[in-house]
């Protein structure tokens, strides 16, 4: 029997250079979100099925991956309907709710939360998409404030900033706005769920098949006004107003002081037609575009109504999330993936100077950088190999000539360059030589 080793369709392994990217970009996110003042927590990748299904998280339900009830439970329920109880996370969102539920009495208020984790989605995978992926979210509980709005889409644009990614840009718009727009085009309130869900496609199938959808959903006249005065690029922000005058005036004072705070007001526009999948939002949302991808790099909303789902006392809340995954498509094609290793790997000459070798990585270490000494006991041409198969930016070498020196001898492995270094401050030395990771 032939095991397989590939992961199953969806899910990855990562090479330690690419897992290196990741790991940098994560931590990266996670100084951002906490320089902004947000509280780093964790919540569980298993959930209740009660927890994730009744309608809140929309046609993400139907992508949950179940977990089968176990021993004598899962023999009890042979035969009926109810045969899990468990489920992955699908979201960041959901369990957040429900953790804020179990421990507000130990939270400050308003929370300001941030939690990175992997998600999973029974979907087909594709570029960009997989059954497995991260998101980055970070959110404020206890407010119904547009500072929320601001703080939230602050954070997440200044990570990406700091990212380095550039040419970013913030569509906006509110969901009462929306139901606003599919009354005034004539659709019943019994068909405008099923219209926002069409509407949310906008950026995953040609808008001639999505009108077609439409067209069946609420009749041609309907669909027409929909592609109309819905779709259009910028709408009529007067119109817009008169039909949502709240909703208007909330989004123009968000998308006002983003412009100010980022001196970038072309970056954050009012789209009519953005509506977000989720079923929780209840007022402004939120999606980050980038002009290297075809959907959205990340995004999030007001979700007033998310804790009566636990507790039956609804807490004003705002959160938004990066799509990590699609961020890091836009970082290996920029960067390319580096081999990402220690900075420097101490060899060992021979056994008797196994613990010279060993001190000299414990004072890199000590100066902040990371030393691999080798493990075993080869030719030195080999542990030059090893070195350079990591990744090293230095090899470093005690033989016993530089041991009765009291010397070290350094090799740079990509300029080729050599030279002595004294073995009592050599740590010192070369942490300033390295450049900064």
């Amino acid at each position: 029997m032939n095991i397989p080793v590939t992961p199953p369709s969806g899910f990855r392994d990562f090479l330690p250079p690419v897992q290196a990217l990741r790991t940098r970009a994560v931590e990266a996110i996670s100084r951002v979100y906490r320089s902004f003042g947000f509280s780093q927590i964790a919540t569980p990748c298993v959930e209740e099925l009660s927890v994730l299904m009744g309608k809140a998280g929309g046609e993400n339900e139907k992508l949950v991956f179940k977990i089968l009830k176990r021993g004598e439970k899962l023999e009890l329920s042979q035969g009926t309907s109810e045969l899990a109880d468990l489920g992955l996370r699908f979201d960041l969102t959901l369990p957040l709710a429900r953790y804020y539920v179990r421990h507000q009495s130990s939270l400050p208020h308003p929370f300001k939360a941030f939690n990175i984790g992997p998600v999973f989605r029974a979907e087909r995978a594709q570029k960009g998409r997989y059954r497995e992926f991260y998101q980055c979210d970070v959110d404020i509980i206890g407010s119904d404030h547009l500072g929320c709005e601001v703080d939230v889409i602050s954070a997440m644009f200044s990570a990406l900033l700091e990212l380095g990614v550039e040419g970013a840009t913030v569509a906006l718009n509110d969901r009462t706005l929306v139901a606003a727009l599919l009354d005034a085009a004539g659709i019943p309130q019994d068909k405008r769920g099923e219209a926002m869900i069409l509407l949310d496609k906008i950026d995953k199938v040609p808008e001639d098949r999505l009108m077609g959808e439409m067209t069946t959903l609420v009749g041609p006249e309907a669909a027409r006004v929909v592609r109309e005065k819905v779709l259009a690029p910028e709408g009529d922000l007067e119109r817009l107003r008169s039909l949502a005058p709240e909703a208007v005036n909330r989004l123009s004072r968000i998308i006002k002081t983003l412009g100010g705070v980022f001196g970038k007001p072309e970056r954050f526009r009012l789209v009519p037609s953005l509506v977000r999948g989720f079923d929780y939002y209840t007022g402004p949302v939120f999606e980050f575009k980038h002009p290297g991808l075809a959907g959205s790099l990340g995004g999030g909303g007001r979700y007033d109504g998310l804790t009566g789902k636990f507790s039956g006392r609804s807490v004003p809340a705002a959160g938004g999330s990066l799509g990590f995954e699609r961020l890091m498509l836009i970082l290996e094609e920029r960067q390319g993936v580096a081999a990402g290793g220690p900075d420097a790997c101490v060899t060992v000459f021979a056994e008797e100077l196994r613990e010279r070798s060993l001190g000299l990585a414990a004072a890199l270490r000590g100066e902040g950088l990371s030393a691999d000494v080798y493990p075993g006991l080869k030719p030195l041409r080999d542990q030059f190999k090893f070195a350079d198969l990591r990744g090293c930016s230095l090899v470093l070498v005690i033989g016993p000539d530089e041991a009765a020196r009291g010397k070290v001898k350094v090799k740079d492995l990509k300029s080729g360059q050599e030279w002595l270094e004294d073995e009592a401050g050599a740590a010192k030395s070369l942490r300033a030589k390295l450049p900064p990771k």
